[in-house]
């Protein structure tokens, strides 16, 4: 008897006759080259957006819809990769989204309004679709290694914006400009299209057209996609946020940004180990309670001791990228196949970075009002509780089946 279509299963035994092909070192190495590049792109603007400013006479508002476009097109443009999958080799599809990274990042270096915004543009493209591409390739053909691919993939997203935020401003001064500091990042972009090439002009992966279950009707893939949403939410709220608190309570710019980098340095180990661990469970529930309640309590720190905040952004930079890990790990988990695992990896990347954009908005919005970093902190404290409301549900261990006609 088949399940109704988007019903929701309980997760199956693993068949290891049917779980596709061994990863080796080369193609971890390949998936951390690529993944770095979808964040080292972005990480690097915000360290020299005041010198962008000053240089293309750009308002507050205007840096912001700049830094915030690749976010938004990663929401609205994740949609498209499962039709890409069912169309072209996903393999094929990732070389071209770093070249189209490449070309976006390289053109910044022309330094004119007009090009930063449209390079932003064309690079949240290119940035959307790869992410939306990569896991669903990792499921489709190495379902096998699917823990330590995710695991490298999450840890390289948070490598790159580490690399990025921490050579931005070296960068502008031996490169001579903010605007080839950006444009250096087009490099990495190239080797990532160049490693890729010989997996790319072989016979390649795609998903079949159709199949996977419908997802607007499943509580278990709102779930997925509001974790998604709620903990990028959480993030991206934090990335621009936590500096300004940290100065607020009596740290210098410099020790904050560094605070920052500190915090994301240590989310490394986690970002790598929690889809690990969450392939080998079935059910994520005890890492989901983690990841919450450790980052929770280290805002908490920063609001109630500020003068300990090393080891608070130690707790917040490894739950935070905990989450990250599990909120990559979800969509491989829960969807019962590849067309379903496309599926709902792209709503999950649309909802969340849709939701995520919003994030660093209210708790400027909030602040503005209050006057403070007090109620801001304890807004970003509910944030990141909040987390558990999609998160309980999205842990458990069940899967999204389809009809099977």
């Amino acid at each position: 008897m088949t399940a109704p279509a988007g019903a929701v299963a309980p997760q199956p035994a693993p068949r290891d006759g049917a779980r596709g092909e061994r990863a080796g070192a080369a193609l971890v190495a390949a998936v951390v080259l690529i993944s770095i590049n979808l964040r080292s792109v972005l990480a690097g603007l915000p360290p020299v957006i005041a010198d962008v400013r000053a240089d293309l006479g750009l308002s507050a508002a205007a840096a912001g819809v700049l830094t915030t476009l690749p976010v938004l097109c990663m929401g609205a443009f994740a949609p498209i990769a499962p039709r890409i999958a069912a169309r072209v080799p996903m393999e094929r599809a990732l070389v071209a989204c770093a070249l189209l990274t490449a070309a976006g990042t390289g053109a910044r270096a022309l330094g004119t309004t007009g090009a930063m915004f449209a390079t932003g543009l064309a690079i949240g493209v290119a940035i959307a679709l790869a992410q939306a591409l990569l896991p669903v390739l990792i499921r489709t053909r190495y379902e096998r290694d699917s823990g330590l691919l995710t695991g490298a993939f999450s840890m390289a997203l948070v490598l790159g914006s580490v690399l990025a935020a921490g050579a931005a401003v070296p960068l502008e001064r031996w490169l001579g400009g903010w605007e080839w500091s950006l444009a250096f990042w087009a490099l990495p972009a190239l080797a990532a299209a160049a490693v890729w090439l010989p997996a790319a002009l072989r016979p390649g992966t795609t998903v079949r057209r159709g199949g996977g279950a419908p997802l607007r009707g499943s509580g278990l893939a709102w779930a997925v996609s509001g974790f998604f949403g709620i903990q990028s939410m959480a993030f991206y709220a934090s990335l621009s946020w936590i500096p300004s608190i940290l100065e607020d309570g009596g740290w210098s710019s410099e020790a904050a940004g560094g605070l920052l980098a500190f915090g994301a340095l240590c989310g490394l180990l986690p970002a790598f180990l929690v889809p690990v661990l969450a392939a080998r469970a079935p059910d994520q529930m005890r890492l989901l309670l983690a990841i919450v309640l450790v980052p929770a309590a280290g805002l908490a720190g920063v609001l109630a001791a500020p003068g300990l905040a090393p080891l608070w952004m130690v707790l917040i930079g490894f739950g935070q990228s905990g989450a990250l890990g599990l909120a990559l790990a979800l969509p491989i988990q829960r969807g019962g196949d590849a067309p379903t695992v496309a599926s709902l990896t792209a709503m999950a990347l649309c909802v969340g970075y849709l939701v995520a954009a919003t994030g660093p908005w209210l708790l400027g919005a909030v602040h503005d009002a209050t006057g403070n970093w007090t109620v801001p902190v304890i807004v970003l404290i509910a944030i990141t509780l909040a987390e558990l409301v999609p998160g309980v549900p999205a842990a458990r261990a069940r899967t999204i089946a389809r009809s099977e006609g």
